[in-house]
C-alpha cells in the first residue's frame, strides 16, 4: 500500500527489518524503581498503526457524525476487531534519529547495548557474538478500535488535553479500569489529527461501539468530561478544583487531565484550552450508519435500491426517528430462493415490509415457507404491514433498531 486507506493520504518509506515479538521473557517487580521511573522519562519512540477488518471486499467499520446544532462537528469510525501494530522506533533520545531499532544477537537471543542505557541485565552486559542485526521489534493484535477525528483541526495542545479528557471520562463513564482503555494520537505526537482509543483488556469491553449504536453517548462522555476538568457541565463555570481539591488547577492536575501514563504529555495538557470544545460535545447527537459510508449516503442508496413507494417510506421513517438503518437493501440469499427487503448484517436480521398484496392466502403460503427456511438458517425475520404500528413494532426490537431519537 502506497497511500493510507482511510484518507488517501500519501505514506511515507516502508520499515524494514521487522523483527516480530512472540515469546518474551519477564519477571516479577514488587514495586517501581528509581530506573523504572527514568525509563518512563527517556522513553521509547513508538509507532502504531492500524487496520480495519474487510468483509466482502470492503472495510468493515462503522461511520458516525458528531452533529451540533444540525452542523458536522466530529467524525467516528468504529472497527470490529481492527489489526493493530506497535512498533519500537528507538530512544527517544537517540543521536542518529533516522537510524530506528536495537542490536539483537540473533545467535543468543540478547538485545545489545544502545544507548541511552537505564538498566540491563547480567546477561546483556556479556559480550556478545558476531552475530548481530539490527532489528525494530513490533508486536500486533486485534483490538476494537474507534477514530475521533474533528471536522476543524486543532493544535496539538488541545488534541492532547481533549485525548486525556475523553479517555478518562469513558472510562469513569462507564466504570472502566485504566487498563481496559487506550488513546494515542495519530499520526504521531508532533501531528496529531486525529485519536485512536481502542480496547486494551483482552476480549474487549464493548464500550466504545456504543458511542455510536446510541446518539446522546457522546454528549453524555463530552459532560462527564466537563466535570473532570472541574467545569460546571450546564452552565461551563469553572469550578478551579476538584470537590475534594484545595489548590486551584491552573491548567492541569491529576485530578483532572494528568497520570503517571501521559508524562510525555504534561507540559502539553490545558484543561482551560478544551472547554469550548467540550461544551459543543455536551450538545452533539451522533448520526450513525451501519457500514463505512456516512448515514446520508447510506440512506441515499438504501432509497435507491428500494422496490417500493412503502419501503421508502419504511426507510424515511426510521430515519427520521433516529433509529438504526438496515446494512442492506435487496440483498438476495440463495439458499431460501429469497430477496428480504432489507438485512440487519450484524444482528442476522431480515426486514419484509408488506404491501397489502401481501394478505392474498398463495403469496402468505410463500412468505411463511421463505420466514421459516430463513429462521433455520439463524435469522430473525420482522415484517411491517401498511397498517401496522410501526413505533411499537420498533420499540419491540431495540437491540436492532436501537432507541427513539429523532433526528
Amino acid at each position: 500500500m502506497d497511500v493510507c486507506e482511510r484518507c488517501g493520504a500519501k505514506l511515507g518509506m516502508p520499515l524494514t527489518s521487522l523483527f516480530r515479538l512472540q515469546n518474551v521473557a519477564t519477571k516479577r517487580r514488587d514495586k517501581i524503581n528509581s530506573d523504572e521511573e527514568e525509563r518512563m522519562r527517556l522513553g521509547y519512540e513508538i509507532r502504531t498503526a492500524m487496520h480495519f477488518a474487510e468483509h466482502e471486499g470492503r472495510m468493515d467499520a462503522r461511520i458516525a457524525q458528531g452533529m451540533v446544532q444540525g452542523q458536522h462537528f466530529a467524525m467516528l469510525t468504529y472497527g470490529h476487531a481492527a489489526t493493530l501494530w506497535r512498533i519500537n522506533l528507538g530512544w527517544q533520545r537517540r543521536k542518529e534519529r533516522e537510524q530506528y531499532g536495537f542490536h539483537l544477537d540473533i545467535e543468543r537471543g540478547y538485545w545489545g547495548r544502545d544507548e541511552p542505557v537505564v538498566e540491563e541485565s547480567n546477561e546483556s552486559n556479556d559480550q556478545l557474538s558476531p552475530r548481530t542485526k539490527r532489528v525494530i521489534p513490533y508486536v500486533d493484535d486485534q483490538r476494537n478500535c474507534l477514530l475521533f477525528e474533528l471536522q476543524n483541526r486543532v493544535s496539538v495542545s488541545v488534541m492532547a488535553s481533549l485525548q486525556s479528557a475523553l479517555k478518562r471520562a469513558i472510562q469513569i463513564h462507564y466504570q472502566l479500569e485504566d487498563n481496559e482503555l487506550a488513546a494515542e494520537p495519530l499520526p504521531d505526537d508532533a501531528h496529531r489529527h486525529l485519536l485512536l482509543i481502542y480496547e486494551s483488556a483482552e476480549g474487549g469491553a464493548g464500550v466504545l461501539r456504543r458511542l455510536l449504536d446510541e446518539p446522546q453517548a457522546l454528549s453524555e462522555v463530552a459532560r462527564e468530561a466537563l466535570h473532570l476538568c472541574h467545569f460546571d457541565p450546564d452552565t461551563g463555570e469553572d469550578k478551579g478544583h476538584a470537590e475534594r481539591a484545595q489548590e486551584v488547577c491552573e491548567t492541569a492536575c491529576y485530578d483532572c487531565l494528568l497520570t503517571y501514563y501521559n508524562q510525555r504529555d504534561h507540559r502539553l495538557l490545558d484543561r482551560k484550552s478544551i472547554k469550548d470544545l467540550l461544551l459543543e460535545l455536551a450538545q452533539a447527537q451522533v448520526q450513525s450508519s451501519p457500514t463505512s459510508v456516512p448515514r446520508a449516503d447510506h440512506l441515499s442508496t438504501l432509497v435507491h435500491l428500494s422496490g417500493s413507494s412503502l419501503e421508502r417510506d419504511w426507510l424515511t421513517y426510521l430515519h427520521e426517528q433516529g433509529h438504526r438503518l438496515p446494512s442492506h437493501a435487496q440483498k438476495f440469499i440463495e439458499t431460501c430462493q429469497t430477496c428480504p427487503d432489507f438485512l440487519y448484517d450484524e444482528q442476522q436480521v431480515a426486514i419484509y415490509v408488506d404491501g397489502p398484496y401481501h394478505d392474498y392466502p398463495e403469496r402468505r403460503t410463500r412468505d411463511t415457507a421463505q420466514q421459516e427456511c430463513l429462521e433455520d438458517r439463524g435469522y430473525m425475520v420482522i415484517r411491517f404491514g401498511a397498517r401496522d404500528d410501526w413505533d411499537v413494532l420498533l420499540a419491540q426490537y431495540p437491540h436492532v433498531f436501537g432507541n427513539r431519537s429523532a433526528l
